[in-house]
C-alpha cells in the first residue's frame, strides 16, 4: 500500500473513533529559510504536496537541500542517501539495511563463545556537489527524531514507521522515506534573534548625519535671515538627534527627537519644500530605527556568564513554533527568555555570542555561551541509550502515519478473525485476537514516555545545531571566525563546573584537566573537515579596538581541591569598559598592543558554509553492546 493510500485508510479508519488522525507535526510547521522565500508550509501541508506531486527519485539538487531548488538552512545528508536506494520500493529490513552498518562480532562470556550484534553508522562519501569526497553518516538520532526507527539495545528494529511496517509487510519508496525525513522537528527550527541586526546602526548612523547636514543647512539659513526662534528649534532639533545617535535603540531618545522634528516642521516661517525635507527625514530616520524595536537582550551585563567588552552582543533562542502533544506541556517557554518567547514555542536552546576582532582585524563571532534548560535535566536523567529506546522517551512526530499502519492491520485482522468464528476456526480466531489485543495495547501506549521529547537532547548535539547556525550567519554576514570564550576566561566565574569544562575548554582546544578535547572545539574540528576549513587557536580582541581607551579588570580562580591542576590558579584579564576619548581610570590601549588580544579556540569561516548547514553531528552512532550499558551522562558530563 502506498503512503497516500496508508494517509487515506487510516482517515477512513479514524472517522468516528477516539484515535485523531491529524498530523502530529501540527499546523505551524515550517520549513526554515534563513535568506530567500522558501517554504512556509505546514507541517500537513507538506506531507499532502510530497504525496501529491513527490520529487523525481534522484532529483538531482544540492547536497543537503533535500530536494528542493530554495536551499533550507539545515538539511539532511540521510535524505541524500535515501534518493540514491533508486526507483522501486522496499521493505522495512531493506531500508534499515540502507540506513544502519550491520555485523556480527563474536566474543567470549566466562570462557564460552558468544555473539553479539553491532549495529553502527551508515557512512557514505558525496560522489558529486559541494561536498565531493567528504564522508558524512547517517546517526540514530536523526533517525529517532525523524521517528523513522528505533533500535533496542540489542540492536533490534523496535519502533518508529519502519518497524510498523515490518510488522505487516508494508514497503515504501524513496520518495516517501525522503518526505519522512524532510517533516523532522529538527528541519523546522527557527531562531528568534535578540539584539541589533546586522548593519542596522550603520543605516541608522547614515540617516542621521544626513538629516544633520540638512538642518544644519537651514540653521545658518535662519540664522542669517536673523529668525533666531526657528535657528534655536533647528538647534535642539540637532541636539535630540545626536543623542539618537549616541543611543539608537533607546525609545525615549527617538520619541524625543521625533517630537523636535515635528515641532519644526509646523514653524510658520518654512516654506513648504523645506516641511517636505523635514517629513522625508521623519520617515527615513523612524524607518531606519524600526529594526531596533524589540531587540533587548537580556545577559549582557550578566558577567557570571557573559566577557565584557564585545561588541554587538546578541542572544538567539532556537525553538520549534508548534506543539509536542506527548509532553507535560505541548509548549514550553519556561527557563532563559520567557518573557518574550511567543506562547506557542517550544524553547530548544540559547546561544550567546558577541563580535570580536583579531590583530589582523578580521570579525569574529565569539560564544558566550551555549545552553538547553529543558534537555540539561532530561540528559542528566538518561543513559545515551535510554534517550533514544523509543520507551524512556517517545517521539510523538509523525506518529500519524504509524498509528494509520496499526490501525489498518487491525482491521484486517479483526475481520480475519470475525471470518474465522463463522467457519468455527477457533484456533485461528483465538491467534488473531491475541494479535488484535498486541496491537491494540501498542496503539495505546504508542504515545506514552517517561520523559518529554525534545530534539537534541545530549550538549554536543545543540552545541553543533549552533555552531552550524552561527557559521552559516558569519558566512553570510562577511565574519571571518566563530570562536568560543576559553574556560579560564569566562566559564570560572560561575564556579568551579565540570560540565564548563569539559564543553567548552580552553584556546588550546583541550576539555578537562587541559587534557583531552573539549566538545566545541571537537566540534568546530569535525565542521572544518566537512567544509574544507580549518580549527585552531586564534588571537582575538578584550574589546573594541577603535575605542582605544579601556577600563581594565582582573579576576583570579583557584582550581578546586578534587582538581588535578588544584593549587594552580587562574588571572584572567577583561576590559569592562572602552571608550573613544580619554577618561579618568581608564588606560590608552592601542589596537597593536599584544595585551589588547587574548587566545581563544575558532574556526574559519569560508563561503561554502552559506549554504545549507547538515543537521546531526558525525559521531557515535548505533554500536549497540548489550553487556556494556551506554552511559555518557556521568556527573562530570
Amino acid at each position: 500500500m502506498s503512503l497516500k493510500g496508508l494517509l487515506r485508510f487510516g482517515q477512513r479508519l479514524l472517522r468516528g473513533r477516539k484515535e485523531s488522525a491529524t498530523p502530529t507535526t501540527g499546523q505551524q510547521t515550517k520549513l526554515l529559510t534563513y535568506e530567500g522565500k522558501g517554504s512556509q508550509a505546514t507541517g500537513q501541508e507538506l506531507a499532502v504536496k510530497e504525496l501529491k506531486d513527490p520529487p523525481i527519485v534522484l532529483k538531482k539538487t544540492q547536497a543537503l537541500q533535500m530536494g528542493d531548488d530554495t536551499a533550507p538552512a539545515f538539511g539532511s545528508s540521510t535524505y541524500d542517501w535515501v534518493m540514491k536506494k533508486g526507483r522501486g520500493k522496499y521493505t522495512a529490513d531493506e531500508w534499515v539495511d540502507h540506513l544502519t552498518s550491520t555485523r556480527k562480532e563474536n566474543f567470549k562470556v566466562f570462557g564460552k563463545p558468544s555473539t553479539r550484534t553491532i549495529r553502527a553508522d551508515k557512512r557514505f562519501k558525496y560522489d558529486s556537489g559541494p561536498f565531493v569526497g567528504k564522508e558524512v553518516n547517517i546517526s540514530k538520532e536523526e533517525l529517532f527524531d525523524t521517528n523513522l526507527a528505533v533500535f533496542n539495545e540489542a540492536g533490534d528494529l523496535t519502533g518508529g514507521i519502519l518497524a510498523a511496517a515490518k510488522k505487516f509487510g508494508i514497503k515504501f519508496d524513496a520518495n516517501e522515506i525522503g518526505s519522512f525525513i524532510k517533516l523532522n522537528p529538527l528541519n523546522r527550527l527557527r531562531p528568534i534573534e535578540l539584539g541589533t541586526p546586522a548593519n542596522v546602526m550603520e543605516k541608522v548612523t547614515k540617516k542621521i548625519t544626513e538629516a544633520d547636514d540638512i538642518l544644519n543647512k537651514l540653521f545658518y539659513q535662519f540664522k542669517n535671515q536673523g529668525n533666531e526662534q526657528v535657528a534655536q528649534t533647528i538647534a535642539n532639533t540637532r541636539y535630540s538627534l545626536a543623542g539618537l545617535k549616541n543611543t539608537p535603540g533607546d525609545n525615549s531618545a527617538l520619541i524625543a527627537a521625533i517630537d523636535d522634528l515635528k515641532f519644526l516642521r509646523n514653524a510658520q516661517s518654512l516654506q513648504p519644500d523645506q516641511k517636505k525635507a523635514i517629513n522625508k527625514i521623519i520617515g527615513e530616520i523612524t524607518e531606519s530605527v524600526s529594526p531596533l524595536k524589540n531587540t533587548k537582550t537580556f545577559y549582557k551585563n550578566e558577567t557570571n556568564y557573559t566577557l565584557q567588552g564585545g561588541k554587538d552582543y546578541k542572544e538567539t533562542i532556537m525553538g520549534l513554533d508548534e506543539p509536542i502533544i506527548s509532553n507535560t506541556r505541548p509548549f514550553n517557554t519556561g527557563g532563559h527568555f520567557s518573557e518574550v518567547l511567543p506562547k506557542e514555542f517550544n524553547n530548544i536552546y540559547h546561544v550567546r555570542f558577541d563580535t570580536r576582532f583579531t590583530p589582523e582585524g578580521k570579525k569574529v563571532f565569539m560564544i558566550n555561551e551555549i545552553q538547553s534548560d529543558v534537555n540539561q535535566k532530561i540528559a542528566k536523567q538518561l543513559s545515551k541509550f535510554k534517550q533514544l529506546d523509543g520507551v524512556n522517551r517517545t517521539n510523538p512526530f509523525q506518529k500519524d502515519i504509524e498509528l494509520q499502519v496499526l490501525l489498518g492491520e487491525r482491521v484486517k485482522l479483526a475481520d480475519a478473525a470475525a471470518k474465522a468464528l463463522d467457519r468455527g476456526d477457533n484456533f485461528t480466531a483465538s491467534t488473531l485476537t491475541n494479535q488484535l489485543a498486541k496491537i491494540s495495547k501498542e496503539i495505546k501506549g504508542m504515545s506514552k514516555g517517561k520523559f518529554d521529547y525534545f530534539p537534541m537532547v545530549e550538549a554536543d548535539q545543540y552545541g553543533d545545531h549552533s555552531l552550524k547556525y552561527l557559521l552559516q550567519k558569519a558566512a553570510r554576514e562577511n565574519v571571518d571566525y566563530v570562536a568560543v570564550a576559553p574556560f579560564d576566561k569566562l566559564s570560572f566565574r560561575q564556579g568551579y563546573k565540570k560540565g564548563n569544562e569539559r564543553f567548552y575548554g580552553y584556546a588550546s582546544g583541550k576539555g578537562i584537566n587541559k587534557s583531552g578535547t573539549a566538545v566545541l572545539p571537537n566540534l568546530m574540528k569535525k565542521v572544518a573537515r566537512l567544509y574544507g576549513s580549518q580549527a585552531g587557536p586564534i588571537k582575538m580582541s578584550l574589546s573594541d579596538p577603535k575605542l582605544t581607551y579601556k577600563k581594565i579588570a582582573q579576576d583570579t580562580f583557584k582550581y578546586p581541591k578534587e582538581h588535578k591542576l588544584s593549587g594552580k590558579s587562574i588571572t584572567s584579564t577583561y576590559h569592562s569598559d572602552a571608550v573613544k576619548d580619554p577618561k579618568a581610570g581608564y588606560k590608552l590601549v592601542l589596537p597593536d598592543n599584544p595585551n589588547l588580544y587574548f587566545d581563544g579556540f575558532a574556526i574559519k569561516v569560508n563561503q561554502l558554509m552559506r549554504g545549507t548547514q547538515k543537521t546531526y553531528k558525525r559521531a557515535g552512532g548505533l554500536v549497540v553492546d548489550i553487556f556494556k550499558p551506554m552511559r555518557y551522562n556521568r556527573t562530570w558530563l
